[in-house]
């Protein structure tokens, strides 16, 4: 783990948000995405639990190991750093900061909004709306954690 990034977990979908608006403030990457690409591609996979992902992994990696990955996901908490991605959901260059923090938010609360039944995971497969938030929160922070605030949180 790149020992610069921070601790970030969120308990909720809707503590994102007041995180990112805190790093709008002013903040500083210790990762190779920018804020705005960070933001971007959080919002490109939160859109795809609910509309689909033009890619998926091939079935067997879907029935096998997809679901291998997902439960340890699931029951850590954290992501690896360096995972390859397909081109759908990397980040645009140049995205603009507050314009990819208003997309995820709508993103978010979309999210929050829809009922289900969600879209199939490109790796993991079928997943549940707990499944989904779950990840959706382990992804956020994951991600988010390589950008550092310039003002410590409020107590």
């Amino acid at each position: 783990m790149n020992p610069r990034r921070r601790a970030l977990v969120f308990d909720r979908l809707d503590q994102v948000m007041p995180d990112v608006d805190r790093l709008l403030a002013g903040h500083t990457t210790v990762g190779t995405w920018s804020l705005g690409q960070i933001c971007n591609h959080l919002t490109a996979v939160i859109v795809g639990s609910v509309d689909g992902f033009p890619m998926k992994a091939p079935w067997f990696v879907r029935k096998t190991i997809g679901p291998f990955i997902l439960k340890r996901l699931l029951t850590t908490g954290r992501m690896r750093e360096g995972i390859g991605l397909p081109p759908d959901v990397l980040p645009r260059p140049g995205s603009d900061a507050r314009a990819e923090a208003e997309a995820l938010r709508a993103a978010i609360t979309m999210f929050n909004a829809t009922p289900g039944p969600f879209a199939a995971h490109p790796l993991f497969g079928p997943m549940t709306r707990d499944q989904w938030d779950r990840l959706h929160r382990i992804h956020c922070a994951h991600h988010l954690s390589f950008t550092l605030p310039d003002e410590p949180p409020s107590p």
